[in-house]
């Protein structure tokens, strides 16, 4: 999912991505949201918890395809449900990260990004009558990079299972495959916490677009799903801040650690509060702690090496991007990254062998199609040196 449960850290923002709260009409530092910082999100329609969850007609003729199929199969509806899922000739989802839709529109699009998927997956199997439980995946703090903006990524997958038939076993259905066969610890979810993410991610791409008052909208939307969801304040933090609403960014960062004292990317965000407040000691000792929590995880050097590859310095780049390499040999976007710096250096036989191996590497069909893209350039670039 990938959830996305987007978030936005590092020299961004964070962008991700309990009970549900009331609406207020103004915030306060228990509860810092803040209607005034963004007065035009009144009038943004957003999608209603109905409308994401809702199958439509289309969906409900295929679960009445899926038990006739059961029957004449002598299988169950859980079995056909999830083999349908995957092949081709049935409903053939594939994963796309940048897809954050809704039950129907993914229903129709036959792609969306894992949370969309699961949404769409529990719906179904709500229809058939089973029981579905949606799951909230641990996973190791990883990062990935869109408009300029360093995303942290969750990821989410469903378990579903038929209590009605006492021999069934119940299958989990995740739709990453750089997930499957990981032993990631996870929890179950409510739905009004998947509600949560899904307007979270939705604000969390308006704000990296730069329309706040939508972003505003959907992130209140979050909130009131679900007031315990750190993502969705630190998100709002970012977005106060990008406003110049600084005491407000500073509530929603303090409230984050109020539920989450060890929560990073909140210390991270809150540091470059600081630092833009002129708190510079403070912002100092937040990135130290920060900094000496994380050297040791690969994606942290990668995503680093990613920021600074965008401002050119192909050399700084390579030296993170070997940090990152040595805490992890087999990754394929470590492989990948390794490849585009030996391009931007010349080195155009150590980036085909280092995008021969990231090609070998990757999991997503996605991936293997781009990496194997750049590589039939650079051996067309071969062939013409010849």
């Amino acid at each position: 999912m990938k959830v996305y449960a987007l978030v936005v850290v590092l020299s961004s923002f964070i962008l991700l991505g309990g009970c549900a709260s009331t609406e207020r009409d103004t915030g306060n530092y228990l509860y810092p949201v803040y209607n005034d910082a963004f007065p035009a999100a009144s009038s943004v329609n957003i999608e209603s918890p109905a409308q994401i969850l809702t199958l439509p007609e289309e969906a409900k003729r295929f679960l009445t395809k899926i038990r006739v199929t059961a029957n004449l199969k002598q299988s169950t509806p859980l079995e056909e449900l999830v083999n349908s899922l995957f092949a081709e000739q049935a409903l053939g989802l594939s994963y796309y990260g940048d897809a954050n839709s809704t039950v129907a529109e993914t229903f129709t699009n036959r792609q969306a990004n894992c949370l969309s998927l699961t949404l769409m997956t529990y719906a179904l199997a709500k229809g058939l009558g089973l029981d579905a439980s949606l799951k909230d995946v641990f996973i190791p703090e990883y990062w990935s990079r869109k408009q300029g903006f360093s995303l942290l990524n969750g990821h989410v997958n469903v378990l579903l299972t038929d209590t009605r038939d006492p021999f069934a076993t119940p299958r989990l259905v995740d739709f990453d495959a750089r997930m499957q066969g990981q032993q990631f610890k996870s929890e179950t979810m409510s739905v009004n916490r998947a509600l949560s993410m899904f307007y979270n991610n939705k604000g969390a791409n308006a704000l990296v677009y730069g329309n706040y008052p939508v972003a505003f909208r959907y992130l209140r939307a979050a909130l009131k799903q679900d007031d315990q969801f750190t993502a969705a304040w630190i998100n709002l933090g970012v977005l106060y801040r990008f406003a110049e609403h600084y005491r407000y960014a500073e509530e929603a960062y303090q409230k984050v650690l109020q539920l989450d004292v060890q929560n990073l990317t909140a210390r991270e965000n809150l540091a470059i509060l600081f630092r833009l407040t002129g708190r510079d000691s403070k912002a100092d000792e937040l990135v130290k702690e920060v900094h000496q929590l994380r050297v040791a995880n690969p994606y942290y050097h990668l995503i680093r090496g990613d920021e600074v590859f965008e401002e050119g310095d192909f050399n700084l780049a390579h030296n993170y991007y070997r940090r990152a390499y040595r805490l992890d040999r087999t990754n394929h976007l470590i492989l990948f990254a390794l490849g585009k710096t030996a391009l931007a250096t010349g080195e155009t036989h150590d980036a085909q062998t280092f995008l021969e191996r990231a090609i070998k590497r990757a999991e997503l069909p996605a991936d293997r199609q781009r990496y194997a893209a750049k590589l039939a350039v650079l051996s067309h670039f071969y062939e013409e040196q010849l």
